[in-house]
């Protein structure tokens, strides 16, 4: 049964064509064998050829073969059963106008039918040979009829409007899953797109940083080679840990590029909480005066507040190492309060002998956009003195990091 509804779905000719049978095939034999009047098979035959635009135009259609009812019951003496091609008909107006529509065809194919039987219809030779008393004369014999075309076209209102229900509620099922379909794709890409940028924000201080450290370090140990063989022993090696870190750093990142399709987890290019120690040696190395200073309880124990804090001073002194190099005094603090972190990256006038260029603001940007994840903010500019301060604020939340700080030392 299943095939053969799809079958008729996908061929809507040959639905036409059955009903086109059903319709024209009993007629046809009825007046044959019972009243066989050339008019009455032109009748049917034109019938059937009417029915072929039920779907294109269903109004015309059931509008003609009303009018070719009352002319069959006007010529022939009975509707020669074009009254079913009127249900048929309905039934498309239903379907493809709407139940509005289709009950004002409804009233005007009852309105026709009814006026036709009663103004010249003739009793069939069935009707005639009935038992006397069955009907009331000529008048109970024609509103017999009308009410039997009336009942036929109930029916086909009945079919058609539930038939358009069910059609209407499978389409808003289909807008809803693409709906939801849509809505799933654009999360998605705006998952990705805010991914992406964040690795983007991580490739930039990672190379920003490697480089201008490996860039220091050379120039350091190109200056020494001859007056301090071991100092620029010393820097060539840190040049080769540093470059080594960049480079993992950067299979890191690229390998969460190329998993595509991956879990949440699989997205997130996260170092397990970095020590800034280790990130202020490595400036050191590279020939910056780097004092540090912490005020208050440890960092949270949260990972991703911890990589905050280490990218913004990172990028903090990449900045020194790239525009003022020659300064004296570099200072980085940092402050722990109930519920919030202030950073603080400041240094003094460079000599007025160091060249430094425009940066792109990129790394301020991310900076801000680190920040603003823990509704923070980022602030960099003059001090006053001469010098440059970068200054960050980070919020979290005091009861959830020390629980985690209860959790981890269990």
């Amino acid at each position: 049964m299943s095939r053969m509804r799809r079958y008729f779905a996908l061929h809507p000719r040959a639905v036409d064509l059955l009903l086109i049978a059903i319709f024209a095939v009993p007629n046809l034999i009825f007046r044959a064998f019972v009243t066989p009047e050339w008019a009455g098979f032109a009748v049917i035959v034109i019938g059937a050829v009417v029915l072929l635009w039920r779907r294109s135009r269903p109004w015309v259609t059931l509008v003609a073969l009303t009018l070719l009812t009352m002319a069959s019951t006007l010529v022939v003496g009975d509707s020669g059963g074009i009254d079913l091609g009127v249900a048929f008909a309905l039934y498309a107006v239903v379907t493809l106008r709407g139940p509005r529509s289709g009950w004002i065809g409804f009233a005007v194919a009852t309105f026709g039918t009814s006026l036709a039987f009663m103004l010249w219809g003739v009793p069939q030779p069935a009707q005639v040979s009935a038992p006397p008393g069955a009907y009331a004369g000529r008048a109970g014999l024609m509103v017999v009829n009308s009410v039997g075309v009336l009942v036929m076209l109930l029916v086909a209102m009945a079919i058609g409007v539930s038939v358009r229900n069910r059609r209407e509620q499978l389409q808003r099922l289909i807008d809803q899953a693409n709906q939801y379909r849509l809505e799933r794709d654009q999360r998605e890409q705006l998952a990705t797109a805010d991914e992406r940028a964040r690795i983007a924000r991580e490739m930039h201080d990672v190379v920003a940083h490697s480089l201008s450290v490996m860039v220091a370090l050379a120039d350091g140990a190109r200056a020494s080679v001859t007056k301090a063989p071991e100092r620029s022993e010393e820097a060539l090696g840190e040049l080769s840990r540093t470059g080594r870190a960049a480079l993992a750093d950067m299979r890191r990142i690229l390998g969460v590029l190329r998993a595509e399709g991956g879990t949440g987890a699989e997205m997130e290019p996260q170092p397990g909480a970095p020590a800034l120690e280790d990130l202020l040696a490595r400036f050191r190395a590279a020939g910056l005066d780097v004092r540090f200073s912490h005020t208050g309880p440890p960092l949270p124990a949260d990972a991703g507040i911890q990589l905050t804090v280490y990218r913004i001073v990172q990028e903090g002194l990449t900045n020194v190492l790239r525009h003022a190099p020659g300064a004296s005094m570099i200072v980085v603090t940092v402050l722990r309060s109930a519920g919030a972190l202030t950073l603080s990256v400041q240094n003094d006038r460079p000599p007025a002998t160091t060249e430094s260029g425009a940066g792109s603001g990129k790394g301020l940007i991310g900076m801000r956009e680190r920040a603003a994840t823990y509704g923070g903010t980022v602030e960099a500019g003059p001090d006053g003195a001469g010098g440059w301060r970068l200054r960050a604020t980070l919020f979290f939340d005091e009861e959830s990091t020390s629980s985690d700080r209860e959790e981890s030392s269990e």
